[in-house]
Order: structure tokens, then C-alpha cells, then sequence
């Protein structure tokens, strides 16, 4: 389905179905198609979701499948698909989730695995994504969390495990996750926190430990952390302002 082979198409209704001969899904093929509604699926034959495939393509409701064998999801694929419902499972063959892919896709009301093939969750990926419930478990392949990631999944439950891949958590990553419960664990991998990343995140409670490889607390980092029995800093660390 080549690039913008639908865009703006906004008079379609009913459902969209993608046959099983389609490969590639290019940048706003079905950009600002609205009035598309119903669940979709895409099939295993997708390797690729292009840039803007779906934006604002806000009559899609019900769950969304993916490809199991898709290798990337490009930025703000899905922007602003807000009545998908349910979990979403990004599959084992994803490496990379691009800027802003499922922003402001508030209406999961499920949970969200993300598999092991993910090295990178870029910017914005998950941002205003507020229905997500349960528990977020983080590849243990990501080797960065980008700036507001998650920014106002405030849904998430039960604690929060960095894994041991992590090298950095850009700004504003989990700001407003405000619905963790019980630890916040960082492991040795992390050499930087960035500004606001954990802002107003109030309901872990436990411990949190910085461990001796980080190198920068960015401003803000653990604003209106209220919960927190004990944080230990364990490192010659640049700590920013009201952190």
C-alpha cells in the first residue's frame, strides 16, 4: 500500500481489511481516515508500518493486532487512534518503536507487553496512553527509554524494574505515572536520568536506589515523589534542581 495511497479519505465507514498479500504499509497510506471504524488487523504478512500509516484514524475501535512479523513501527503510526480497546502486544519481531507510534491512543483499557526483540522505545511512543492497566515490563533488550515515552500512562500498577539494557531515560519518561505502586528499581546500566522523568509519580512506595553509574539527576527528576521511604545515592552525581 504505497505512500498516501488513502490519505484524507475521510467518507470511508465500516471496517478495514488488509489482505494477507500486503508486505508494506508506506508513510500516511490511511493518514486522517476518521470515520474507519471497527478492529484491525494486521496481517502476518506486514513486515513494516511506515511513518503517519494510521494518524489520526480516531474511528478505529476495539483491539488492534499486529503483524507478528513487523520489524519497525514508524513514528506516530498510530497518533491519536484513541477508541482501540483492550491489550496490545508488541510482537517479537519489533526492534524499534518510533517517535510518538501510539500517542494519544488513550482508550487501551488492557495491558501492554512489549517482547525482547525492542532495543529502542523512541520519543513520545506510549504518550497520553492513560487506559493501560496492570503492570509495565520493559524489554531486556531496550537500550533507551526516550523523552515522554510514557508520559501520562497514569493506569500502570505495581512496580516499575529499569532493566539491566537501560543506558539513559530521557526526559519526562514516566512524568505523571502516577498509578505505580511498590519499588522503583535502576540498575547499574543507567548513567543518566533525565529532567521531570519520574515527575509526580507518587505511589511508589518501598525503596529507590541511584546506583554508582549514574552521572547526571536532571532537574526535577523525582519531583513530588511523596511515597519513597528511602532513596540512596551512591555515586559522585550532578544532581539538578529540585530533584
Amino acid at each position: 500500500i504505497g505512500y498516501g495511497a488513502f490519505s484524507s479519505c475521510s467518507g470511508f465507514t465500516g471496517s478495514l481489511i488488509i489482505p494477507n498479500s500486503v508486505t508494506t504499509i508506506e508513510e500516511n497510506s490511511f493518514y486522517g481516515c476518521s470515520d474507519i471504524s471497527g478492529t484491525l488487523t494486521i496481517p502476518d504478512s506486514v513486515t513494516s508500518i511506515g511513518n503517519y500509516a494510521f494518524y489520526q484514524c480516531s474511528g478505529l475501535s476495539g483491539s488492534l493486532t499486529l503483524s507478528n512479523n513487523i520489524t519497525s513501527i514508524g513514528n506516530y503510526a498510530f497518533y491519536s487512534c484513541s477508541a482501540f480497546t483492550g491489550s496490545l502486544t508488541i510482537p517479537n519481531s519489533v526492534t524499534s518503536i518510533g517517535d510518538g507510534a501510539f500517542s494519544s491512543c488513550s482508550g487501551f483499557t488492557g495491558s501492554l507487553t512489549i517482547s525482547n526483540s525492542v532495543t529502542s522505545i523512541e520519543s513520545q511512543a506510549f504518550y497520553g496512553c492513560s487506559g493501560f492497566t496492570g503492570s509495565l515490563t520493559l524489554s531486556s533488550s531496550v537500550k533507551s527509554i526516550g523523552s515522554n515515552s510514557f508520559y501520562q500512562c497514569s493506569s500502570f500498577t505495581g512496580s516499575l524494574t529499569i532493566p539491566n539494557s537501560v543506558t539513559s531515560i530521557g526526559d519526562q519518561a514516566f512524568s505523571q505515572c502516577s498509578g505505580f505502586t511498590g519499588s522503583l528499581t535502576i540498575p547499574n546500566s543507567v548513567t543518566s536520568i533525565g529532567r521531570y522523568s519520574f515527575q509526580h509519580c507518587s505511589g511508589f512506595t518501598s525503596s529507590v536506589t541511584i546506583p554508582n553509574s549514574v552521572a547526571t539527576i536532571d532537574d526535577e527528576a523525582f519531583y513530588s515523589c511523596t511515597s519513597f521511604d528511602y532513596i540512596g545515592i551512591y555515586a559522585s552525581t550532578d544532581l539538578g534542581t529540585d530533584v
